[in-house]
C-alpha cells in the first residue's frame, strides 16, 4: 500500500497501490470528496469526504482522538437500480469523516467489489486525522515521496530522449535531475546542521503561489554552503547559459544542431559530479545517524515492495498510461 495525504495535512490513509487520486487525474478541485478509482479498471469508486462539525452535531459515534488510526465506524448502505452505495462514518474531534464506495449494482457479490471492500477494510484501519506536529511532518514526507517519485519518472522521459534522439528534450530533462540532485543535497546538508529529520518544503515543491527558487540561485546557495566547489559551480553556470540558448534562442542564435550533442554531453558530465556530492552527504547522514538517512543504508537495494510503491508513485507522476509501469498490488 502507499501512503496519501491530504494537501493540506488534514488526514492520511494508506491505499492500495493499483488506486489513483482521480482528483488530480481528472482535473478536479483537491477538495472534499478525495476520490480514487482503480488505473486500469476503474468500474468502482473509493471517495473520503472531511468536514469540520458545525455548532449543532451530533453523532451516536463517539468522539474519537486524532493522531489515532483504527477509527471506530458507523456504516449505512444507499442503493438504487443503478448503483449500490456503501458508507462509513466517523467522528473524530472537531472534524467528521464520510467515506463512500460506489459500484454498479449489478456487481453487488462479483469477486472484484468482493476483493474491493477487504482493500477498503484495511485502508479504513490506517485513516488518521491529523493535527500539530504530525500534520507538519505527514506534509513533508508527502512532498518528499511526490519528490523522489518525479525525480525517478523523468528518467522515463530522459531514456526515452535518448532512444530518439531528441537532444533538446534531453537537455531540459538533465538540467531537471541536476537541479533535483542539488536541492535534495540542500536538504540534507540542512538536517545535518540542525540534527533533525525535518524537510524543507519549499526546496522540494514549487506550487503556483509558494517562493521560487531558480535554478541559478539553487547553484548559488549550493556553492555557498561548499556543497559544490566554485568550478562547478562556473561549470554548472555556464553550461546553463547554453541550455537557455538551446530553449529559447535556438532560432535567433548562432547555435547549431550539432552542438546539441555537445551540450548534452556536458550535462551528462556534470551531472554525475552533481550525483557524487549528493551520494557524499546521503553518507554522511547514514554514518552521524542524523536526518533521512539516520535509519536507512543509502546503498540497499530496493525490495520488491519499495519498487512497486515506487512503480505506482511514477504512474501518478506521468498520469500517461504510455508510460504506465506494471507492478504487483502489494
Amino acid at each position: 500500500m502507499k501512503n496519501f495525504t491530504q494537501p493540506d495535512g488534514l488526514f492520511s490513509i494508506r491505499i492500495p497501490l493499483k488506486w489513483q487520486y482521480a482528483n488530480v487525474a481528472v482535473g478536479i478541485a483537491e477538495s472534499s470528496p478525495y476520490s480514487f478509482q482503480h488505473y486500469e479498471n476503474p468500474s468502482s469508486a473509493f471517495q473520503i469526504s472531511c468536514y469540520p462539525k458545525s455548532a449543532h452535531w451530533s453523532n451516536k459515534v463517539p468522539s474519537q482522538p486524532a493522531n489515532t488510526d483504527h477509527l471506530h465506524f458507523t456504516q449505512e448502505r444507499m442503493d438504487d437500480d443503478k448503483f449500490h452505495m456503501r458508507l462509513w462514518f466517523a467522528n473524530v474531534e472537531d472534524h467528521y469523516f464520510m467515506i463512500k464506495f460506489i459500484y454498479d449494482a449489478n456487481k453487488e457479490d462479483h469477486p472484484e467489489i468482493l476483493e474491493e471492500l477487504q482493500h477498503i477494510e484495511t485502508s479504513l484501519a490506517t485513516l488518521q486525522l491529523l493535527g500539530g506536529e504530525e500534520c507538519l511532518r505527514a506534509v513533508e514526507f508527502d512532498v518528499y515521496e511526490k519528490f523522489i517519485a518525479s525525480l525517478a519518472a523523468s528518467f522515463d522521459l530522459r531514456n526515452k530522449a535518448i532512444e530518439h534522439g531528441c537532444l533538446i528534450e534531453l537537455v531540459i530533462v538533465i538540467a531537471n535531475q541536476i537541479d533535483a540532485y542539488l536541492r535534495m543535497c540542500l536538504v540534507l546538508h540542512k538536517q545535518l546542521e540542525q540534527k533533525n529529520e525535518r524537510i524543507e518544503v519549499a526546496l522540494l515543491r514549487q506550487g503556483p503561489s509558494d517562493r521560487r527558487f531558480m535554478e541559478k540561485e539553487i547553484y548559488h546557495m549550493a556553492a555557498d554552503l561548499e556543497i559544490i566547489d566554485q568550478q562547478l559551480l562556473g561549470n554548472l553556470v555556464d553550461l546553463y547559459e547554453e541550455r537557455n540558448k538551446v530553449v529559447h534562442r535556438y532560432i535567433i542564435s548562432e547555435l547549431r544542431t550539432r552542438d546539441l550533442r555537445q551540450i548534452a554531453y556536458e550535462y551528462f558530465r556534470l551531472c554525475d559530479q552533481v550525483i557524487l556530492r549528493l551520494k557524499h552527504f546521503e553518507d554522511l547522514q547514514a554514518q552521524e545517524k542524523t536526518g533521512i538517512y539516520a535509519d536507512r543504508n543509502p546503498d540497499r537495494i530496493p525490495d520488491e515492495l519499495a519498487l512497486n510503491i515506487l512503480w505506482s508513485q511514477i504512474n501518478d507522476k506521468h498520469l500517461d498510461k504510455n508510460l504506465f509501469r506494471k507492478f504487483t498490488d502489494v
